[in-house]
């Protein structure tokens, strides 16, 4: 007569994929810890953040111009100087058009936008919508001197802003001045300082961001010019008042992907509803969506060519995401990012940093990141790429 079997009193053991499902959630619950941590970071010092991205940005734009008076025969500090004075005049010239565009028309936008609620208030008047006109004007009226008394007293009242302010352009400028005059060394230091990435991969990354930012910079520049040209020249065809202010306003917000061109159209569709009624407002409507629809998908294929190769869908989302995180710097920046994040993905996986090497060994890698072939990570690319 056989025993019966006792039963089993060992530990408990842990399925395989219990132990994966629970490795995977520790790592996705630290993954969230750090991009936290990283967002309180970025807050803490988007002061300084804040100027450096507006630095690389412009310092990618501008460097082949210093380039270019460099080898005019001016030395390097100088045509250095000479850039940053031209970009201090562009900035202030277009900052003066927009504000005293704005202000030295102000009565006659404030006049459009009473003919564009007088309007509006017809059209829902026919349509047995009552609204009392006089209240709305009363309420924008209370509301109006405490918005700007609380910008006012906010601005003039905040030390801490205003010490921000000087403190983000002195170290803007300075952060300027050495990227245009010693970029490509620049970007050798922070090359070997990026291990575990081999040297070559992490120039070539450094290289490929500044051009990608160079690129689209231009290239928004480029598609808001031929925008605002575009409505400029169809509000002065429809009679539309501040037909150059629109034109800038259109220009200035293209910057903004997506988004600009919602703001900049509404400003021109509600100055033309104000001055010339709901027909002239369609008219200007369908000069908008031209503009930044079948035309500016033209002039893009031009303008960026390969600079960024994104889906749309990706740079609404990175955008929202950018003005969500990181406000108007944020949503400006977040295309360009998002196309230097994917290009450092392929690039890294590449080399084996994601996952198995591509090909061969690492000197083939290496060839296929820097289009040489360097004897080892940590020496000098044999040739140099351009930043």
């Amino acid at each position: 007569m056989t025993e019966p079997q006792k039963e089993s009193t060992g530990p408990f053991v842990v399925p395989p994929w219990m132990r994966e499902f629970g490795t995977s959630s520790w790592l996705i619950i630290g993954l969230v810890l750090v991009f936290f941590a990283a967002l309180a970071l970025v807050g803490a010092l988007r002061v300084l953040l804040i100027p450096t991205l507006l630095a690389a940005l412009l310092g990618s734009t501008f460097m082949p111009l210093t380039d270019r008076l460099e080898r005019r025969g001016l030395k390097r500090w100088l045509a250095t100087f000479l850039t940053i004075v031209l970009i201090v005049a562009i900035v202030v010239a277009v900052i003066a058009i927009v504000v005293i565009g704005v202000f030295h028309q102000f009565p006659t936008v404030q006049q459009n936008l009473n003919a564009a609620l007088d309007n509006a208030q017809s059209w829902l008047k026919d349509h047995d919508v009552n609204i009392d006109k006089s209240q709305i004007k009363d309420d924008l009226k209370k509301a109006g001197p405490q918005v700007i008394d609380g910008v006012v007293s906010v601005i003039v009242g905040s030390i801490n802003a205003i010490t921000g302010l000087i403190f983000g352009i002195f170290i803007g400028l300075n952060i300027l001045a050495y990227i245009l005059a010693d970029g490509r060394g620049l970007g050798r230091w922070l090359s070997f300082h990026l291990s575990p990435i081999p040297q070559p991969t992490a120039y070539q990354l450094i290289a490929n961001a500044s051009r990608f930012l160079r690129g689209y910079i231009w290239g928004s520049t480029i598609i808001g010019l031929f925008n605002g040209v575009v409505m400029f020249l169809g509000a002065l065809v429809l009679g539309v008042p501040m037909a150059a202010t629109i034109g800038i306003v259109g220009w200035i917000t293209n910057y903004v992907p997506t988004f600009g061109a919602i703001i900049g159209g509404a400003f021109a569709v509600i100055i033309a509803y104000g001055s010339g009624g709901l027909t002239t407002a369609l008219l200007m409507l369908a000069v908008v969506i031209v503009a930044n629809g079948f035309l500016q998908t033209v002039v893009s294929q031009f303008a960026l060519g390969a600079a960024l190769k994104l889906h749309p869908m990706a740079v609404l989302f990175a955008t929202t995401a950018g003005g969500i995180l990181f406000g108007a710097v944020g949503a400006v920046v977040a295309a360009p990012f998002l196309k230097i994040a994917i290009d450092a993905s392929h690039r890294l996986k590449a080399v084996g940093l994601f996952g198995p090497q591509a090909q061969t060994t690492a000197g083939t890698a290496e060839e296929v990141v820097s289009g040489s072939s360097p004897a080892v990570a940590g020496k000098e690319p044999a040739a140099e790429p351009t930043v």
